[in-house]
Formats: C-alpha cells, sequence, structure tokens
C-alpha cells in the first residue's frame, strides 16, 4: 500500500509539472535586436484588416516596408492570423524581400503579434512585438533562427 501511494503521488507531482503555465511558457532566448515600425495606412473590409508600415531597421537591412493582412477566426474578433510581406533595401542597394506570418490577439488599444518570418537571403526571424492602434507604432524583438 505504501508504494501505491508513492507511485500515486509522485504521478500527480510530474503531471502538475507538465500542465503547469509556468512550465509549458515560451520564452525565447538568445541574440535579437528591436524593430521599430510607423503604421503608414490601415483599412479594412468585413472579413480582414489590412495594414502597411515603415521604419529603419538595423542588421543590416536598412529602409523596410512591412504589409499585414489579419484575419480573425473568433467569434468576438480579438485574436487570429495574419499573413503578409515585407521588403527592404540598405544604403548599399541590396534588396531583400520576406513572407511574414504569424498570430496576433487584441488587448484594448494594442495588437499584440507572433511572427515566423522568411528572407529571401536566407535569414529566418522569429519576432514577437506590438502594434499601437492609437499611436500607429509597432515594436518588435526579433530572433534570428540559427
Amino acid at each position: 500500500m505504501l508504494i501505491l501511494k508513492y507511485i500515486i503521488s509522485t504521478a500527480l507531482v510530474v503531471l502538475v509539472t507538465v500542465v503547469s503555465p509556468a512550465s509549458s511558457a515560451f520564452e525565447p532566448t538568445g541574440e535579437s535586436f528591436p524593430a521599430e515600425f510607423e503604421m503608414t495606412s490601415w483599412r479594412s473590409d468585413s472579413n480582414v484588416s489590412y495594414m502597411t508600415a515603415q521604419g529603419v531597421v538595423g542588421e543590416g537591412y536598412g529602409k523596410v516596408y512591412l504589409n499585414y493582412a489579419f484575419t480573425s477566426n473568433s467569434p468576438d474578433r480579438m485574436k487570429g492570423n495574419f499573413s503578409g510581406n515585407l521588403r527592404s533595401i540598405n544604403n548599399d542597394g541590396v534588396l531583400v524581400a520576406a513572407t511574414l506570418q504569424g498570430i496576433w490577439r487584441r488587448e484594448g488599444k494594442m495588437v499584440v503579434m507572433y511572427t515566423l518570418d522568411e528572407f529571401s537571403n536566407g535569414d529566418m526571424i522569429y519576432a514577437q512585438g506590438q502594434v499601437d492602434l492609437v499611436e500607429g507604432t509597432l515594436s518588435f524583438i526579433a530572433y534570428p533562427i540559427q
């Protein structure tokens, strides 16, 4: 009976550890860089919201132009997914294109984004950030994927 109690209590500890929100949270680490943008347009139709933005990003990208199409998959339209494109050109005239895809959720005036992007120069980047819909700014922390 003592062995059975030990097995059950051990199983419960393992189960709580595995399903605990803190243990399953994803926190990126490693090399990163900031990416800041100003919204240049925002429009929507009945199913999709479209946003464009631009900014200057270090790490050799230079002037960056973004466009996004946000769709919602929830009845309250507070979360969903997005796709988009990026074009950048640096002072040396090197042009880079990228596909942008990820998920989003709205929290008041903020849209929180998680994006996984593939670049024409071979770069891959995971970024997380937010859009301030009132201020018209986009702020990301980008993590190059090695």
